[in-house]
């Protein structure tokens, strides 16, 4: 896929008036007999990760300095296959490059799965050599889809949020469930347990969920935000894993949420849970119902209900230290277009996207509330999120406090609470528009039929939701949904809470 780069400037600029100008790569030194030469260039890290991946066509983040201002070369090997890429004038500054990942020479492609060396050149010579693991991007069809269930949760939740934890080997990971509402409080839940590539959960050594006894949440909380980070997407060791727990509801009473922010590793080899640590670096302010996710070494958080109960437009960054912990975070000038809460967000190719929510105020967490149809998109860039765009194409249903999942530039919008009679807007899905051709980064939308078992009949709201990172033995992905409420109309409390996960085993 290859963005239009128009999209994805914030934070590259031009130098000031007076810096060297590079006549193509091959130009003259930035010397002369007065002026000492430039430094060479240096790669720092790419994608602001550790062991950085990427499928062809995506745009990489290449993170250094002694780039100069005008644009050199980003060439790309594998084996005798090397690939000189030119990024446009705004994909670079100094310390700064975006450069589409090519599929190759044009003759030969690269193995993929496999790696690439990235090297950076100027008038000043090559930058070393940086690997990137290239990722497969396989086609499925989500009208194709069927749904079952699996071992369900220990006891009813809703509020709860959940994250997949990629595991140490490449069939290996794990589901880290959090908080929720039983009915009557809320809670300090951690559960563990196994995920299998064919989206159940639990083995013949797992029969149950996990209760992480000893180490809970340090308070109550419901309607939080979860996101998880490793070395893939940020600068944690290898093979290390860090889960968080943002802001959220402490008392089922409560109107608003708070600002802590949690956070705990996770073994990669057996899943267990450590230590929550609070960290010092708190949310800019008190929130509850926000969307939560770290792409490229960065946790963005959007949205989200203040202690008053009125939705937000902020939108906040911090970046994800190796230990885990977390920078200072930074307050986005360009906030959502209209304050919201209960939407959901994801990041792909260097593009945020905020979908859906519920824009009204004083509705209970736990209550029915329906949201809009609104799509909207930004730039993300190491932390720094540009101007939003209201997308070209709506969502078919107004729908708040959903799940979401995407994979492969697939996208697929379900559950939570839309106008409508119940199962009538279940799920619907759209696809990356990679040239983002008349003001649609996401395509038209696309409702799934329960009827057709296309969606899995849970009609549920404020679950818990997340695409596995296995991949199934059909070359597919496998989506879960993990509790939640019964959905019974637009307002009002709703229905009985549920323990029940689904997971698509088709196809």
């Amino acid at each position: 896929m290859k963005h239009q780069h128009g999209l994805i400037t914030l934070g590259l600029f031009v130098l000031a008036a007076g810096a060297i100008f590079i006549s193509g790569c091959g130009g003259s030194s930035g010397s002369t007999a007065t002026t000492p030469p430039l430094p060479a260039p240096q790669i720092q890290n790419i994608n602001s990760s550790t062991t950085p991946t990427s499928p062809v066509g995506l745009p990489i983040e290449i993170n250094g300095s002694s780039f100069q201002s005008a644009p050199g070369k980003v060439t790309f090997t594998q084996g005798s296959i090397s690939v000189d890429v030119a990024p446009a004038t705004s994909a670079w500054s100094d310390t700064g490059i975006v450069a589409d990942v090519p599929s190759g020479n044009g003759t030969t492609n690269f193995t993929v799965p496999g790696t690439v060396n990235v090297t950076v050149t100027t008038s000043e010579g090559t930058s070393n050599a940086v690997a990137v693991n290239l990722v497969a991007t396989l086609t499925f069809k989500p009208s194709a889809m069927g749904w079952s269930t699996t071992m369900a949760l220990p006891k009813p939740m809703t509020g709860l949020r959940a994250v997949a934890v990629p595991g140490s080997s490449s069939n290996s990971a794990f589901a880290i469930v959090t908080g929720g509402y039983d009915g009557s409080t809320n809670t300090t839940t951690v559960w563990a347990n196994s995920l299998n590539q064919d989206g159940t959960v639990g083995d013949t050594t797992n029969t149950t969920w996990t209760t992480i006894a000893t180490n809970p949440l340090p308070t109550t909380l419901a309607h939080h935000a979860m996101a998880e980070a490793d070395d893939t997407n940020s600068l944690v060791s290898v093979g290390k894993r860090f889960i968080y727990v943002i802001g959220g509801q402490v008392n089922s009473t409560d109107a608003g949420g708070t600002n802590n922010v949690y956070v705990a590793s996770v073994d990669s080899t057996v899943g267990t849970v450590g230590t929550w640590t609070t960290l010092t670096n708190t949310l800019p302010q008190p929130l509850l119902g926000m969307s939560a996710t770290v792409h490229n070494g960065y946790l963005y958080v959007a949205g989200g209900v203040t202690t008053n109960g009125v939705p937000v437009s902020s939108i906040y960054s911090a970046q994800v230290n190796s230990d885990g912990t977390l920078g200072t975070w930074a307050t986005a000038t360009n906030t959502l277009p209209t304050p919201r809460a209960f939407g959901t967000m994801f990041v792909f190719g260097g593009i945020i996207y905020y979908i859906n929510g519920d824009p009204n105020s004083s509705i209970p967490p736990n209550n029915q509330g329906v949201g809009d149809t609104f799509v909207y998109y930004a730039s993300a860039l190491r932390g720094a999120v540009g101007t939003w765009v209201q997308n070209g194409s709506s969502t078919i249903h107004d729908r708040a406090k959903g799940v979401l999942f995407t994979a492969y530039g697939q996208v697929i919008s379900g559950e939570g609470v839309y106008t409508g009679s119940v199962g009538s807007g279940e799920m619907e899905t759209s696809t990356i528009n990679a040239n983002n051709t008349g003001n649609l980064a996401l395509n038209s939308w696309t409702g799934l039929t329960g009827s057709l078992g296309q969606s899995p009949k849970a009609n549920v709201y404020n679950a818990a939701g997340f695409t596995s990172p296995l991949v199934s033995s059909t070359n597919a992905p496998r989506f879960l949904i993990l509790g939640g409420q019964a959905l019974t109309g637009t307002t009002g409390p709703g229905g009985a809470l549920s323990n029940t996960v689904y997971y698509n085993n088709k196809p």
